[in-house]
């Protein structure tokens, strides 16, 4: 067959064109990422001459889904992340790191290994409690985080690479006055007004609603009184408590294990010892010479001119101190003793006091080792009752029957919303940790077994029984919380027409306190200084929360010095009368000012390394090896 192509290819001048527009087309438009053959299979990113391997894209995923795992929950799995196309955007980071290091490569920066060294060994993560480096502690976490030493010096040469490189673009962004002051004043500047509050708890409610009205309201509003979803949920759910219950644990056991462990429960004798240190043997045994009937080590020093003595504190004979401290339980206490030498000089050892050894009783320790036989026990139970259960799920087993096992219990929730509610609104009990027994539960389908969720104290498995879709709830139900509606639209609506007549009333020279004074569902405030965002910059200024709204911000900072506004608050209304413009003092605000213009400068330094690296990075084709990575995504 290959003899007859060949033939053919000699002599027919229509294929030899073909064959010539197809390598024109290879050399022209190139080959797909996977299909290149000078692309290691353990590579998934290359740029030139920087290759990006699997081990490092997997790495990278994991962390990020352990992440995701810690702010989301326990239950939340690889294949979601990769839904949510977090492998694509470590993709795309990675990608960028590769051509950002081919281009320091290009411009000849490179990266001694004495920078790698001193950059090392500043990391906080790597230092102990002295602050300094701690090789075991370095070669820890590189274990923690799945990473080898030669790939950690590598990630770290990289980053230290386009620290150097992009680094000094950031540190030369300035922040211009031009565009610091304008938007310094547009955070600083407050305004102070007058203000009377219409709250709308003092407002009267006008005559009871109708039938009608309600039921109308009722119609409008249908989501508001629509009930959640609910699911009905059974669960078959172990304890170690009640695999191995107390009662069940034997004397003869009880007492065996205390004989077996009597060292547990046995008071070793203590001796507080004090003692002197001497460098040489002759320094020593002087001192000793010199002991009087009575002396202490006190008065040996003092008498002698030593150092005073050091405390060991209270020891006992299987105390580790860094030397044989034998002769020591040889003395009698207030007894001094011979010279004796370790690795740390001579000494002089004093006992000053001693607490006799004992042994616990067996009745007194009796609830302890049967709660650690207990546990002991029902450590070896649950692994028996977990796979037991996981059987019998896999079987198709009801789980009611799945609960019937001794040791197991039986949990079913008939209605449960997301919240833990049922279908009054009552808070359920659970015999487990709640959040994540409904996030399982609402991430589980009709009829679908969940996964086996097992802690040191339970392990169940759930299975949702049926789910109840959202519904609007009868009006008979929540007739009451329709007339709560009505009534707290009434008092809105009555503060607003309110707010408006005294809008039109009240002019530049209105005495506010005086009204408020002459109409007791009104209160006088005096209002400021306050920014656009509803606080303000004076410490000593107090902005209760209940007289400013972003509708009161907005009327206000769009008025001019006596205009009067009205605007909707928490509770109620506000007609306000502007008085008073607060520019910025660029002098007692400079801290503000300071603020503003590090964000500023924080802003365009990110714009400016983000286009200098686009501009890095655009002349570099960056090759993607597809088959791989599909390999590592969760499918």
């Amino acid at each position: 067959m290959i003899q007859g192509l060949t033939v053919a290819i000699k002599e027919s001048f229509l294929l030899k064109a073909f064959l010539g527009l197809v390598m024109i087309s290879f050399a022209i438009w190139g080959v797909g990422d996977a299909i290149n053959p000078a692309l290691d299979p353990n590579v998934v990113i290359k740029v030139d001459q920087v290759e990006i391997r699997a081990e490092e894209l997997q790495r990278r995923f994991n962390q990020e889904v352990n992440e995701l795992r810690e702010a989301l929950g326990p239950d939340f799995t690889a294949k979601q992340a990769a839904d949510l196309g977090i492998h694509n955007n470590i993709i795309r980071q990675l990608s960028q790191r590769a051509s950002i290091e081919m281009a320091a490569r290009e411009m000849g920066l490179i990266v001694p290994n004495e920078t790698l060294r001193r950059s090392l060994q500043q990391q906080d993560a790597f230092k102990d409690e002295t602050g300094n480096f701690n090789r075991i502690l370095f070669t820890s976490t590189l274990t923690s985080n799945n990473l080898t030493e030669q790939g950690f010096v590598d990630l770290l040469r990289g980053d230290v690479t386009r620290q150097t490189l992009l680094e000094p673009v950031a540190l030369n962004a300035g922040a211009p006055d031009a565009l610091v002051d304008p938007l310094f004043r547009y955070r600083a500047e407050q305004r102070m007004a007058d203000i009377l509050y219409i709250s709308d708890a003092d407002v009267n409610l006008p005559a009871e609603p109708t039938e009608q009205e309600l039921r109308k309201l009722y119609d409008e509003n249908i989501l508001a009184f629509s009930a959640p979803e609910y699911r009905t949920v059974s669960a078959a759910l172990v304890q170690p408590k009640d695999l191995v219950p107390p009662e069940s644990i034997t004397q003869d056991e009880i007492k065996s294990f205390y004989d077996e462990n009597i060292d547990r429960y046995r008071t070793q004798e203590k001796r507080a010892v004090n003692q002197l240190i001497f460098g040489t043997q002759f320094e020593a045994q002087a001192a000793h010479e010199q002991i009087q009937d009575g002396d202490s080590l006190a008065i040996l020093a003092e008498r002698t001119s030593l150092n005073a003595p050091i405390e060991l504190g209270e020891l006992s004979a299987n105390d580790d101190i860094g030397f044989d401290i034998g002769p020591i339980f040889n003395l009698d206490v207030d007894s001094i003793s011979t010279p004796v030498q370790t690795d740390f000089g001579w000494h002089l050892f004093e006992v000053t006091s001693r607490e006799t050894g004992s042994i616990k009783a067996l009745p007194v320790v009796r609830e302890e080792i049967i709660e650690f036989i207990v546990q002991d026990r029902a450590f070896d139970e649950m692994y028996e009752a977990t796979i037991y259960m996981e059987d019998q799920f896999a079987a198709g087993i009801a789980v009611n029957e799945v609960a019937n096992a001794p040791g197991f219990s039986y949990v079913y929730f008939d209605a449960v919303d997301r919240d833990g509610r049922g279908v009054t609104g009552q808070r359920l009990s659970f015999p487990m940790d709640q959040d994540r027994f409904l996030r399982l539960a609402y991430a589980t389908e009709r009829g679908i077994d969940s996964q086996l969720i097992e802690t040191d104290e339970y392990a169940y498995i759930l299975r949702v029984e049926d789910i109840i879709p959202p519904a609007p709830k009868p009006y008979e139900r929540v007739k009451d919380d329709v007339q709560k509606l009505w009534g707290a639209q009434a008092r809105s609506a009555a503060t607003a027409k309110m707010a408006t007549a005294f809008l039109d009333d009240i002019g530049p020279s209105s005495d506010l306190p005086a009204m408020a004074e002459s109409d007791a569902s009104l209160q006088f405030v005096k209002l400021g200084p306050v920014t656009r965002f509803g606080d303000s910059l004076r410490l000593d200024a107090i902005i209760p929360a209940q007289f400013v709204s972003p509708e009161a911000m907005e009327g206000l900072f769009n008025a001019r010095v006596g205009d009067v506004i009205k605007a909707r608050v928490a509770a109620g209304y506000i007609v306000a009368r502007m008085i008073e413009v607060v520019p910025p003092d660029k002098i007692a605000l400079a801290e503000n000012r300071g603020l503003v213009a590090n964000a500023v400068k924080s802003s365009i330094a990110n714009d400016l390394v983000a286009e200098f690296t686009d501009s890095l990075t655009n002349g570099f084709d960056v090759t993607l090896n597809r088959e791989i990575i599909d390999q590592l995504v969760p499918q």
